[in-house]
């Protein structure tokens, strides 16, 4: 009887198996029609036969400071506010354990909500000097395409009288052509960072009203020393204090499993200690197996959001005195070419033959420049906004 059964226990066991799936069936490719090569010609409007003049902007504009904008995103972040008002974050009854538990959660929550802020702070900032500085290389653009069309109806003149040929007037053409398509891409910016900034502060994105960034772009020159700027970023920094409030937690329980599996889904471990023993655990004042597994892993990620928020700060300080730098530098190239500038209108007013062109030349050389230290004086206060979100001051400022 045994031996029989025995027997037909691997045919109960093959039966116990579900059947093997099918092979997947491929669709059919399509059938395209075949054809040869052929050239690529876009089809676009007809350039105007004159110089276009450059779009006009608004006159009005909602006024804005950064740190009036500062305010606003953090005001605005998303599911923040949720975060502090979570129905955990109270107690329901006034017992110890309950009362332990919702201030836990409202310390672990509450950092969550500042990491939240913070980060919308920095984004909101990043689209303010965008938005000034796109301002700012809108009008050195109109001044060099004011500067051009001269240039352009001197040149025909010239051309009619004969004493100057066609490329010349061609050629400033295709440089104002250029100046058109870079015109024509900075108000779409202009357009989509307005549209951006809105959603972040509050305001309607579809307001035609756009904003004014009035701030001064000012280069300061100072830059933290790095470990000073690491001791603040392990002292402010909202994703640290999370952490290592749960470090120091015996019972942390759902709150460091979620915090674990938001760092990565496979770090989180599923609660498999019984009812009774987790209230044998309570009652002594003991964490379970699963509590200690989890603040376990909780201190390790510590260890390792530690050693990158170091790593951050002393790059983001570096990035900083780099921007200094750089807008340094801009700035004596500006100051150069300001000093030829007044050099070449003293050599015009005493009629000096073929000082008009030079100045021409040099004046808009004159504004390329100042739009590239324009650049250069946003990118430090990028790297600024950088640095302090690093550091997690931007929500404590």
């Amino acid at each position: 009887m045994v031996r029989s059964t025995l027997c037909l226990l691997p045919v109960a066991l093959f039966g116990c198996h579900p059947a093997e799936l099918a092979p997947f069936a491929r669709p059919a490719p399509p059938e395209l029609p075949l054809t040869g090569r052929a050239p690529v010609v876009p089809e676009v409007p007809a350039p105007p036969a004159a110089p276009r003049t450059p779009p006009s902007r608004p006159t009005q504009y909602y006024r804005l400071t950064a740190e009036e904008c500062r305010i606003l995103a953090i005001r605005h972040a998303p599911l923040a506010d949720a975060l502090d008002a979570h129905p955990e974050n109270f107690a329901a009854a006034p017992h110890p354990g309950p009362a332990a538990h919702a201030d836990l959660s409202r310390r672990v929550r509450g950092y969550a909500a500042d990491e939240v802020r913070n980060r919308a702070a920095a984004e909101a900032l990043e689209l303010y000097f965008q938005l000034l500085a796109a301002e700012g290389q809108f009008d050195l653009l109109s001044q060099a395409h004011a500067e051009l069309r001269q240039q352009l109806a001197d040149a025909e003149k010239a051309q009619k009288l004969g004493i100057a040929d066609r490329s010349e007037a061609d050629g400033i053409r295709r440089r104002l052509l250029d100046l058109d398509s870079q015109l024509a891409k900075l108000e779409a910016a202009l357009a989509v960072l307005n549209a951006g900034l809105a959603g972040r502060i509050g305001l309607d994105p579809s307001d035609p009203l756009p904003i004014w960034p009035d701030d001064p772009l000012r280069v300061t020159g100072e830059a933290p020393e790095p470990d000073h700027a690491v001791r603040t970023a392990f002292f402010f920094r909202p994703d640290l204090n999370l952490l290592r409030t749960l470090a120091c937690e015996d019972h942390g329980g759902d709150l460091a499993r979620a915090v674990l599996e938001a760092a990565n889904p496979l770090l989180g471990s599923p609660n498999t200690t019984g009812p009774l023993a987790a209230r044998l655990a309570a009652l002594r004042k003991e964490p379970t197996r699963a509590e200690r597994l989890a603040r376990q892993q909780v201190q390790e990620l510590l260890a390792v959001r530690e050693r990158q928020a170091e790593a951050q700060t002393r790059a983001a300080v570096a990035s900083l005195r780099g921007a200094v730098a750089a807008a340094t530098a801009r700035a004596a190239e500006v100051r150069n070419r300001e000093e030829r500038v007044a050099e070449l209108q003293k050599r015009v007013a005493a009629g000096v033959a073929g000082a008009a062109a030079e100045l021409v030349a040099a004046r808009l050389d004159l504004l390329k420049l100042r739009g590239e230290l324009i650049q250069a004086a946003v990118d430090y206060k990028l790297a600024e906004v950088k640095l302090r979100q690093t550091v997690g001051t931007l929500v404590r400022e």
